[in-house]
């Protein structure tokens, strides 16, 4: 018997629900991925931090050489494991459809030199030859994302050289391109990376590019990777509108290559805003004399007047001469470190701006560099990029606040608070504090505060509301109202990410003296007086421990970075903080005990901000974990009874004190 027409359609009407509720049902599956991808990364990095911490203290103590040797080891898979984070990030946002591109100026000959130059340090011996080959038809500067694009050489040429034991992996750039047509008011380029390797098969070619593939079981075990580098690069091409692919042969190397339209940018045009540098005095040491040459004149394009030099003796002998608004550093100098550079001048002139320029994609360097308040930028920046970080970095051209001055800090932990005041204390700098959302609000509208500080998740009203709150205040009038937000959270760091919500600056926690004193000199809360000065005593050695042992309860080195020194006005605190916490580790027994676990989320989140700016690492980890185990309703009473006695290890040393 036929189907009438109304049961037909009432079929169709069925079978468009059930498909839009399955595609509904996969985006969701989509997104809870991204999101449990991007907190496992931002969770691991937390506690990989305090291993290169040490790891640094370690190798400053001068160990013998064999100590030596194992600790440059654990540094370099501390690195390989960061970089296995970044990746995983990346396909996170990739899966989510957040991945953007930053579209500025990108020199090329500069990009594909500095990028070999950092690659450099992984070629053993003078087996491996890296070369750069671009042809004189290829634009000086191009349209493009830098930090995207130097990913994608990054991983192509690091695969290179993963495979190639000797001969050569060469560059090689052309806008002689076979795969992809030519915009019509733009160029394209070709990229080649031809090595002399061990080569692959038809068939491992076909396969290379998908997520976590590898060319055989064998190769994974002998080579290692997670096979995400190349899907990565993939991704990447295409969403700049270009192709990608390999061409090999067994036993004879391979090409890898990818295509991408741009557009060139004559050395005389600005296709983006670039910042004004007018009246800025800046050192730059750098001993590349193309590099120089571009630092020197990109500055100068803005306004900037420049000094240049090409060694540590020469930056230090000029730094004493006479002060600079900022320092322009590369790592990298032919007669020291340019991170030893920075720590002299610190001593030396205080209040200049600090900014750490190189090829090095060092999460270790920019770890060191952050505690000290420098600023970390990888070659090759922008013209823009570079200017930003300047600015950002010196008091000359440092947010002017209009009206009040005094600062407010909006912060929900008891223990934070008090290392803020204390660090605030140290730097003769007043505020008045906030216990929530609500209490800030009250206080802004009062107009007796010209700056807040803002932690992002409190009670009754948490600090993304804060800032819509008054953003949405500001919007029929000309003023703008400085806001910093107060995180863990290393991805509100990006600048794009904190502005997209209407922050003006990120300040990180666990913050130290370093971090606060620049971001007070940049809002002119903080003057260039000698009594202001303040100049930390060398760290206390590492505690030596063993596989099988924990890390410190305490670490001391972090308390020395935050508060200046370990002396007794540090050692209250801690006091205080132990005090101050028994009342939340009672509200997390107790919100256990009666299965209540919206309230043990919120006593996690309390004791994880507390304890990590407590320099309490391990007991900060653990109540993170237990906040985002609450969140999601799972068991915790393993995870509780390992806080309690972690409290317990944290109350010793403290006492120990």
């Amino acid at each position: 018997m036929p189907m009438t027409k109304q049961k037909k359609a009432k079929t169709q009407k069925q079978q468009i629900q059930e498909l839009q509720e399955a595609i509904e049902h996969a985006d969701a599956l989509a997104q809870q991925k991204s999101n449990f991808l991007a907190t496992i990364s931002h969770e691991i990095r937390t506690p990989m931090q305090t291993i290169y911490g040490l790891l640094e203290l370690i190798s400053e103590e001068k160990p013998n050489e064999k100590i030596a040797s194992m600790v440059a080891t654990a540094q370099e898979a501390s690195s390989g494991l960061l970089e296995i984070l970044d990746d995983v990030l990346d396909v996170a946002k990739m899966d989510a459809d957040a991945m953007e591109l930053d579209p500025f100026e990108v020199p090329v000959r500069l990009l594909v030199r500095g990028m070999l130059e950092a690659l450099s340090v992984k070629v053993r011996g003078a087996h491996v030859e890296l070369i750069d080959d671009i042809e004189q038809d290829v634009p000086f500067v191009i349209l493009g994302d830098p930090k995207r694009l130097r990913q994608i050489l990054m991983n192509l040429c690091g695969n290179a050289l993963k495979f190639t034991h000797e001969g050569s992996v060469t560059v090689h750039v052309t806008t002689k391109v076979h795969h992809i047509k030519k915009p019509k008011n733009g160029i394209a380029l070709r990229f080649e990376i031809i090595d002399t390797g061990i080569g692959m098969s038809k068939d491992v070619c076909a396969r290379l590019f998908k997520s976590f593939a590898q060319a055989d079981n064998t190769t994974a075990r002998k080579y290692g990777g997670t096979g995400l580098g190349l899907s990565i690069a993939k991704k990447l091409v295409e969403l700049m509108g270009g192709k990608i692919g390999v061409e090999s042969t067994e036993g004879e190397g391979s090409v890898f290559w990818f295509e991408i339209p741009t557009e060139e940018v004559r050395t005389d045009e600005n296709t983006v805003e670039l910042p004004d540098l007018e009246g800025i005095s800046v050192l730059s040491v750098e001993d590349h004399p193309q590099g120089a040459k571009e630092i020197v004149n990109s500055l100068r394009s803005m306004g900037a007047t420049v000094e240049s030099c090409a060694t540590y003796a020469e930056g230090l002998k000029l730094i004493k001469q006479r002060p600079f608004d900022v320092a322009v550093i590369d790592q990298g100098l032919p007669d020291g470190l340019g991170l030893n550079l920075i720590r002299e001048i610190i001593k030396i002139r205080p209040f200049t701006g600090l900014v750490m320029y190189t090829v090095r994609d060092d999460v270790g360097l920019s770890h060191s560099l952050h505690a000290l308040g420098a600023i970390f930028l990888t070659k090759p920046a922008s013209r823009a990029g570079l200017g930003e970080a300047v600015k950002k970095s010196t008091r000359q051209n440092a947010g002017i606040i209009d009206g009040p001055t005094r600062l407010l800090i909006a912060e929900d932990t008891q223990s934070v608070r008090d290392i803020l005041k204390r660090q605030l204390d140290n730097l003769g700098v007043e505020a008045d504090f906030a216990e929530d959302g609500k209490q800030a609000l009250e206080a802004y509208r009062t107009g007796k505060y010209g700056i807040m500080f803002t932690d992002l998740h409190m009670p009754e009203i948490d600090g993304y509301e804060v800032v819509k709150a008054i953003r949405k205040e500001e919007e029929d009038t000309d003023k703008h109202f400085p806001l910093i937000v107060l995180t863990a959270d290393i991805q509100l760091a990006q600048r794009d990410v904190y502005m997209r919500y209407g922050f003006d600056e990120c300040l990180l926690k666990p913050v130290s003296l370093g971090q606060l004193r620049g971001l007070l000199m940049r809002w002119r809360l903080l003057e260039e007086t000698a009594e202001n000065t303040i100049e930390a005593p060398p760290p206390e050695p590492a505690e030596k421990f063993s596989n099988d042992e924990k890390p410190p309860a305490i670490d001391k080195e972090c308390i020395v970075a935050q508060l200046g020194a370990l002396d007794e006005s540090a050692i209250e605190m801690m006091g205080m903080f132990r005090d101050m916490t028994q009342p939340v580790i009672e509200e997390i027994k107790s919100s256990l005990h009666d299965g209540d676990y919206t309230r043990l989320t919120e006593a996690g989140h309390s004791l994880k901000g507390g304890a990590r700016s407590a320099c309490c690492n391990v007991l900060g980890d653990l109540a993170s974990k237990l906040q985002n185990d609450a969140a999601q309703m799972e068991n915790c009473n393993a995870l509780v009874t390992e806080i309690l006695a972690e409290f317990e290890r944290v109350k010793m040393e403290i006492d120990n004190l």
